[in-house]
């Protein structure tokens, strides 16, 4: 590593729903204290509150990487938690990072790492989130799309049924739909060879048919309260930092119901020069959505934690070395 990457910020990256599976991370949940640890203390004020083990859910011995990991009341827990895990055992290794950055449900993950929100406040209200959509939400769901933005609106199957959840970058971008819309989009996106992958999620996140649970979950949140962080967040509701003294009442609300603006915080890193983007989502999508953002002439770094395919141990420790410099 040359100064000049040592200069670069380290960006902490946390994604949302659809990085999901089962056994996530199982290798640093065997091997590394800090990771195992925190898990436990997660899962147990899970056990207290809602009566379930996340643990077991998540590395339960009938559990494959391969099976659908869609139920959302265990889902969302389970990313909150294994991105938080992460993060404490890479600082833990002496890594810091200079800036947070949040996608969608990272968003949580981002502000309660930098300290915005207590441990166990941030995880409560995410658990508690699925059943307040699930009580007054249509079913729905997400397609990651790699195609232009542009496809969504030029495409009337699309433009009637879907609005984007998210634009990633200028070459792909998420839509959100009802149930009942899904497989026609689907089809015409095969018709037109655009290569998609349905994301697994049982609701159409960022989008207006999850407005029934809009009033549930502003007054679910009207309690916290958002402390000073130790480094600075960005967003990708707002599309770029947040500033707490500035934030509205319901923004917690507003992360998941307003369009992710990835593409703009990803731009807007670079334009500053770029970055080492530590990428702790569980299977590693940021990394490469920051990739697809980055100039042919930019000198970022994408450094993933974990993936599927395991080796997340010895991805660990390279970012322990990282520190080290």
């Amino acid at each position: 590593m040359t100064d000049a990457d040592s200069r670069r910020p380290v960006v902490f990256c946390f994604a949302g729903q659809g990085a999901q599976y089962f056994r996530m991370a199982a290798d640093l949940y065997e091997q590394e204290p800090v990771f195992r640890d925190w898990m436990r203390i997660g899962d147990a004020l899970l056990r207290e509150r809602f009566g379930y083990s996340l643990i077991t859910e998540i590395y339960g011995p009938d559990r494959r990487i391969g099976d659908p990991f869609d139920r959302l009341a265990v889902s969302h827990p389970a990313l909150f938690l294994v991105q938080y895990a992460a993060a404490r055992a890479v600082m833990q290794r002496g890594l810091r990072p200079d800036l947070l950055l949040g996608v969608s449900l990272g968003e949580f993950v981002a502000m309660c790492v930098a300290g915005m929100l207590p441990f166990e406040e941030a995880l409560l209200h995410v658990a508690d989130q699925p059943a307040r959509f699930e009580a007054s939400c249509p079913p729905g769901g997400m397609i990651a799309v790699l195609a232009p933005p542009a496809l969504q609106q030029e495409t009337p199957v699309l433009a009637q049924n879907s609005e984007i959840a998210g634009i990633s970058s200028d070459g792909h971008f998420v839509l959100s739909a009802p149930a009942a819309a899904l497989a026609p989009i689907e089809t015409e996106l095969r018709a037109r060879a655009v290569a998609f992958q349905r994301l697994p999620v049982g609701f159409a996140f960022h989008s207006q048919w999850i407005d029934p649970a809009a009033e549930s979950c502003r007054a679910a949140s009207a309690g916290l309260r958002f402390d000073p962080p130790f480094w600075p967040c960005w967003s990708s509701c707002l599309g770029g930092p947040l500033d707490p003294a500035m934030l509205p009442p319901d923004f917690l609300w507003r992360i998941v119901r307003a369009p992710m603006d990835l593409r703009g915080c990803f731009t807007a890193l670079e334009e500053k020069g770029g970055a080492r983007y530590v990428d702790l989502s569980p299977s590693g999508t940021l990394a490469a959505l920051a990739r697809q953002n980055m100039p042919a002439t930019s000198a970022s770094q994408t450094l993933p934690l974990l993936s599927p395919f395991g080796g997340n141990m010895k991805r660990l420790a390279g970012l322990a070395e990282i520190a080290q410099v």
